[in-house]
């Protein structure tokens, strides 16, 4: 029987090791976690990690190689790497072959986290690959923001679920859906709709800006995730849940601080326990 996996979300992993949350909270955090799931890591997280150091000098680089870690906890020289969200979607929910979109495949990406993580300095081959991907985060965004904003202008408000996915798909390559498919696609991606749904309701707001809400981009496409059934997201801030409304997937968003007073509450038993001893 397969175990529950869990990704760490990258808000978790940049808070790894600063005030917010000590290298030993961490790693009680892991420590409980351990027993109950095995970490994968989520592309979207890498990519974002990534682009949280490009922001920074060499010492900012090196110093905070930590929050690549924390992707992968238990042993980050072996990564295990989830599809990118599309392709993840063709092949657990649709069935379709292994490559059917033009992507990053999990093998590059544990290739290229091992190798990033070997780095005692930062080369000019690391610098510039991080350079490209701050230009492609900040593409991303802005495409983000841009189809966000064309919404608004459009006044197209009201979502339609079966619509959604159809036009999900066919970015995809997928043309044409069969009436079971599209039924098994919105029991797999209610929750993304559902936040999808929460961005079109604040659109109607006029002082809701798309460009101040660009962390969206990515919560959303983690959601695509939940499509399979043992997977979970260990989150630290309240807009996964807050934004996925209902959703029944919403119990299996792990949140930080539960996890963590859990941790610490163990922890202090144990230490009590030996005191006792």
């Amino acid at each position: 029987m397969s175990r529950n996996k869990l990704i760490v979300e990258s808000s978790v992993a940049c808070k790894v090791g600063t005030r917010s949350l000590p290298q030993s909270d961490w790693t009680a955090v892991v420590q409980h976690l351990a027993p109950q799931f095995d970490f994968v890591v989520s592309p979207l997280s890498f990519l974002e990690v990534l682009n949280s150091l490009a922001c920074g000098d060499e010492q900012h680089v090196i110093l905070n190689l930590k929050r690549i870690e924390a992707l992968s906890p238990v042993d980050p020289m072996r990564p295990a790497f989830l599809e990118m969200p599309g392709q993840f979607i063709l092949r657990e929910v649709l069935k379709c072959g292994p490559v059917l979109v033009e992507t990053y495949q999990p093998s590059q990406m544990a290739e290229a986290m091992v190798i990033v993580l070997r780095h005692r300095g930062v080369s000019a081959e690391l610098r510039d690959w991080l350079a490209e991907i701050k230009r492609n985060h900040q593409s991303g965004t802005s495409g983000y923001v841009s189809t966000q904003d064309q919404i608004r202008s459009l006044g197209q408000f009201v979502g339609n679920r079966e619509l959604w996915l159809r036009s999900k798909t066919k970015h995809l390559g997928i043309l044409q859906l069969t009436d079971e498919e599209v039924q098994r696609l919105s029991v797999a991606l209610d929750a993304a709709y559902e936040y999808a749904t929460w961005l079109r309701n604040e659109l109607k707001n006029p002082s809701y800006s798309a460009s101040k809400e660009k962390s969206a981009w990515i919560d959303y496409q983690q959601l695509f995730y939940l499509a399979d059934p043992s997977l979970h997201i260990l989150y630290s801030d309240n807009d996964l849940t807050q934004r996925s409304g209902s959703s029944g997937q919403r119990s299996r968003l792990v949140k930080l601080s539960d996890v963590l007073a859990k941790a610490t509450s163990a922890r202090r038993c144990a230490s009590s326990s030996l005191l006792l001893a």
